[in-house]
């Protein structure tokens, strides 16, 4: 949109707010977006697929990915009114088309295909799904696998293989072909579930958010604003489409501005050759804007060489918050401002940005976006507003506030006065906002580490040993201890070719930190830490590593292994079992897992 101001500041998001919110919508649906981008972009190219860094890419026009949804949201809807459309499926060059065709004609469902095969077809259960799009035999996702379970569950269950027919399967182009002539799908209208997320899903089932068609059509809107997407932008997406960042900022944001998204290959950023590679594609490809995780800027610096690609402005840094110290070397090697944003699955994407025409604070997520409202509720007062400069919780509103989970324990709605009027998201991050909007996250309100009387801020810990040149990663849980409840522990991951060890690294770092409670009792130097399948640092497993090095020095020579369970408990096995094992385990904060057998 030509009169799209720049957003540098609070004046741009108060000159997008003088206006009403459907001044900027190109439609108020999934449908009405991709048919609008099509009329206005037509034969220019809105994406590219590279099987690998060098292979011979794919392109498809703003048109052609009008077509295929529609023909695609046809033939689901001959088949299902209202159809609910999980995929399994990697980024291929029809995955979008796919996705955007299930919104049009239902619901699409993306899932991690990395779950479990019993997590999946829960999931698939629960939300009476029709159809689910898998990649065939070669896949290198281990979903194929996965396939005889999901069918032997779900008989009933539609599987489309994308690319190879398999027996019981059916592939996807041949199942178009079939419905060649359906006619065309009932629009979908504004409040109709466009899309359900999972979150979470290492700790019991995942909670499966839903999503509108208002909600995703306004979140394109703002995604393009906060992170200066513009009319004929090229943006590399490694992110994974069943991540509603890899589908809005990779996807649907792109398509509202006219902008050419490069898909790099099936695995994205899981693939170590395209990280290897990501500054050669960015060159080539005439990139303007790279978005990744933190891990993921961070392990790019080791095969950056200057300069910068030349079309490249910045680089967007979400799915966690990046460290002060890491935002601040990312930018001293490669000259790029890096624009933080943040926000979660319930608000249907993000809530803050930094401005891509203003300051970049390194330890900010940047400015609140048009719509959104942002409070800090105290954490030892949940019944006042945070005092300036005093961390507590942070609670959001939005026109992207999802329309709840599927059958809810909760969600995550809450009433806060003292914050101003409405229902709140209680967004579970604990942070503060200075006296320019800006704000700064501190963590978690889960991560937080519980010594004795204590509450300790992961990220105090983490930013002390970020500061450090050979560090790569760090990321501080807590370790149970029977007296203290929690003690700190720090795993650090060094740059590639560095050398340090425990000892000489807490001799610099742990100065740093001001608070002694804080100071870790252990530190522990892996090879890369254990990373969730969206690219943020796995804390639930370093906290499980964390508790099994407490078990191994109380009982050594024990075979033991842990797991997670839901609400974040973990449940220990040992073998042999010693006595008065529950007890200890009790006292330390654990559960003894109900398969072991008590000799005690």
């Amino acid at each position: 949109m030509s009169d799209l101001p720049l957003f540098d500041g609070p004046a741009a998001v108060r000159a997008i707010e003088a206006r009403p919110l459907g001044d900027w919508l190109h439609g108020r649906t999934i449908a009405e977006l991709v048919s609008g981008a099509a009329q206005r972009y037509g034969g220019q190219r809105a994406h590219r697929f590279l099987a690998t860094p060098e292979a011979a890419p794919v392109d498809q026009s703003f048109a052609e990915v009008a077509a295929r949804t529609e023909r695609i949201a046809a033939a689901f809807a001959a088949e299902t009114p209202r159809p609910i459309v999980a995929s399994l499926l990697p980024g291929m060059p029809l995955t979008l088309p796919l996705l955007l065709g299930a919104m049009a004609a239902g619901a699409c469902l993306p899932v991690n295909p990395f779950l479990e095969a019993g997590a999946i077809i829960h999931m698939l259960s629960r939300t009476g799904t029709r159809f689910l799009l898998a990649e065939g035999p070669s896949g290198a996702q281990g979903v194929w696998e996965k396939l005889p379970a999901i069918r032997a569950a779900l008989p009933d269950l539609t599987i489309l293989i994308c690319g190879e027919p398999e027996g019981q399967a059916e592939r996807v182009e041949d199942w178009l072909a079939a419905h060649a002539d359906a006619p065309a799908a009932p629009l979908p209208r504004p409040d109709d579930i466009a899309a359900c997320f999972h979150t979470g899903g290492t700790t019991g089932l995942p909670k499966i958010a839903r999503l509108t068609h208002a909600n995703l059509a306004y979140m394109a809107f703002l995604t393009a604003f906060g992170g200066g997407i513009r009319e004929g932008s090229t943006i590399p997406c490694g992110m994974p489409l069943f991540h509603v960042g890899g589908l809005i900022f990779g996807g649907l944001a792109p398509l509202w501005a006219g902008a050419s998204v490069v898909q790099l290959g099936r695995m994205g950023y899981r693939d170590p050759a395209v990280v290897a590679a990501l500054w050669q594609i960015a060159a080539r490809e005439g990139a303007d804007i790279l978005f990744a995780p933190p891990t993921i800027a961070m392990a790019a610096l080791e095969g950056f060489t200057a300069p910068a690609p030349p079309r490249l402005r910045h680089w967007v840094s979400s799915a966690a918050p990046l460290p002060a110290a890491a935002h601040r070397r990312f930018t001293e090697v490669t000259g790029l401002p890096i624009k933080e944003a943040w926000g979660l699955t319930e608000a249907s994407l993000v809530l803050t940005f930094t401005p891509p025409g203003g300051e970049s604070r390194p330890g900010s997520v940047g400015l609140a976006l048009p719509w959104c409202r942002l409070g800090v509720q105290s954490l030892s007062d949940p019944t006042r507003a945070a005092a300036p400069g005093e961390p507590g919780l942070v609670l959001a509103q939005s026109p992207g506030l999802f329309a709840g989970y599927l059958d809810p324990p909760g969600d995550g709605l809450c009433e806060a006065p003292h914050l101003g009027p409405g229902r709140w998201l209680d967004t579970g991050d604990v942070g503060q906002i200075d006296t320019d909007g800006y704000l700064f996250l501190t963590g978690r309100a889960k991560d937080l580490i519980l010594r004795g009387g204590h509450n300790i801020d992961p990220a105090v810990i983490e930013e002390a040993f970020m500061a450090l040149p050979e560090v790569q990663a760090a990321a501080a849980v807590g370790a149970p201890d029977a007296r203290l409840g929690e003690l700190p522990v720090c795993y650090v991951a060094l740059v590639p070719g560095a050398r340090a060890t425990p000892e000489d690294l807490a001799t610099r770092a742990l100065p740093a930190i001001a608070e002694r409670a804080a100071r870790p009792r252990a530190i522990k130097v892996l090879e890369r830490l254990p990373l969730t399948a969206v690219g943020k640092i796995d804390r639930l497993a370093l906290r499980r590593d964390a508790a099994l090095d407490v078990l191994r020095a109380l009982y050594p020579g024990h075979q033991m292994r842990a797991e997670t369970r839901a609400g974040g408990r973990i449940a220990v096995a040992l073998s042999p079992l010693p006595p008065q094992a529950a007890r200890m385990l009790a006292d330390l904060g654990l559960d003894l897992l109900t398969e072991t057998k008590a000799t005690e």
